[in-house]
């Protein structure tokens, strides 16, 4: 399939006349499809390029539609190919902050006392300025002698992203295979999948003794390297093809498995993260996935209430 620009936003009617100039300074030739419908309350534009793209020319446009979305708050996505959602696929998603709207370990530490404390080293973290591994080892540490039983009244006032449930169900409607690959803990991820249905849970797991954190975990550390090695297993147990991958996270331990995927979106994704991801979107929440795989609001909708 070739290559694509979906821009959301708002009053992209208004907008068009400037980005159709700037596709043609661009020299490229698209035709243009718009997905949402006036009960929207957003626009979502979809440009397939029929001008083919050079590996060259990719890196010039992705920075320049970055740059053009900085300036006008509208998302400007450019993409190599699109999924085929109607063919079985495999699609994996970080969790904090990318299915959840919360980073779990901030949320306990808050229960211990020391939410600022370790909030900035989160931050810190998935903004990729330090070590992941560091960072976890040293952030779970602090949490030594917390009471598990915590975690349930932690996970029930975690709100979940806007759109999840959307997302899950067309994709579980195709067939698709859904994983979470987290650098969170499984009582939290675990619950995740179960509300959602999804079909596989990959995070670190807490040690726990008396009920109580003991400040380590068990098994290996689920950072950018095991998300990477993950996706590549997880596509060859389902044989999945590569062009039938989707991998959607907003942290610098994202980045490997995004840029593996043939759709890596950036969501809401930190700064690091937007330059080097290949589909930062911003303007919406998980359902935005589904207008990059080309559905339409009508689309969408005849499914979600089939």
């Amino acid at each position: 399939m070739t290559a694509s620009i979906t821009l959301i936003g708002d009053n992209l009617a208004q907008y068009e006349p400037s980005f159709q100039a700037w596709l043609s300074t661009q020299q490229l030739e698209a035709s243009r499809k718009v997905l949402t419908n006036q009960k929207d309350a957003f626009c979502v534009q979809r440009y397939d390029l029929s001008t083919p793209i050079t590996d060259g020319k990719y890196g010039e446009l992705r920075a320049a539609l970055l740059a053009l979305a900085d300036q006008t708050g509208i998302d400007h996505i450019l993409q190599r190919s699109t999924p085929n959602i109607r063919q079985t696929g495999l699609a994996v998603f970080d969790m904090d902050s990318t299915l959840i709207k919360a980073e779990v370990m901030d949320e306990l530490a808050v229960e211990m006392g020391i939410g600022e404390q370790i909030a900035a080293v989160t931050a810190s973290a998935m903004r990729g300025e330090i070590d992941f591994v560091q960072s976890f080892t040293q952030r779970l540490s602090l949490l030594n002698g917390l009471s598990s039983d915590v975690m349930d009244s932690v996970y029930q006032r975690i709100e979940h992203m806007d759109g999840i449930g959307t997302l899950m169900q067309v994709l579980h409607h195709f067939g698709w295979k859904t994983a979470i690959l987290s650098g969170g803990f499984t009582y939290f991820a675990d619950r995740v999948q179960t509300d959602h249905g999804m079909t596989e849970v990959h995070a670190n797991v807490l040690e726990i003794v008396d009920r109580k954190l003991t400040g380590n975990y068990v098994g290996p550390i689920v950072d950018a390297k095991r998300k990477q090695v993950l996706l590549a297993e997880l596509s060859q147990k389902y044989a999945i093809p590569a062009d039938q991958i989707i991998a959607c996270g907003d942290g610098a331990n994202d980045l490997l498995m995004l840029n593996d995927a043939a759709l890596g979106v950036a969501l809401h994704a930190k700064p690091i993260v937007r330059q080097q991801a290949p589909c930062p979107m911003n303007q919406l929440g998980l359902d935005g996935v589904l207008y990059l795989l080309g559905l339409s609001s009508d689309e969408i909708s005849s499914l979600v209430n089939a």
